[in-house]
């Protein structure tokens, strides 16, 4: 939920097979969602996101997620219940 703004980013980074930061075998992948995306941003409303892992197609692998990072261009974002799930 965000009072305004009309992009919110999630980026997921793994630390590749080493499972440390460096940075020869990590990657990441970063996903925008805004007024035009599926699902579609609203502003004042709760937004639901049920992500694919496929759909961060720049991750070289999914073993060793380390970091999520929420984004965007507004200062106030509310979020509730993250999980991964199959």
């Amino acid at each position: 939920w965000t009072p305004g703004g009309t992009t919110f980013k999630v980026k997921l980074v793994d630390f590749g097979a080493d499972g440390i930061y460096s940075l020869d075998d990590d990657s990441e992948s970063e996903l925008t969602f805004n007024a035009a995306s599926s699902p579609a941003l609203s502003i004042g409303t709760w937004t639901s996101l049920d992500i694919p892992l496929t759909n961060f197609g720049g991750l070289l692998e999914r073993a060793h997620l380390a970091q999520m990072v929420l984004s965007g261009d507004t200062r106030t974002v509310f979020v509730d219940n993250v999980y991964f799930h199959q």
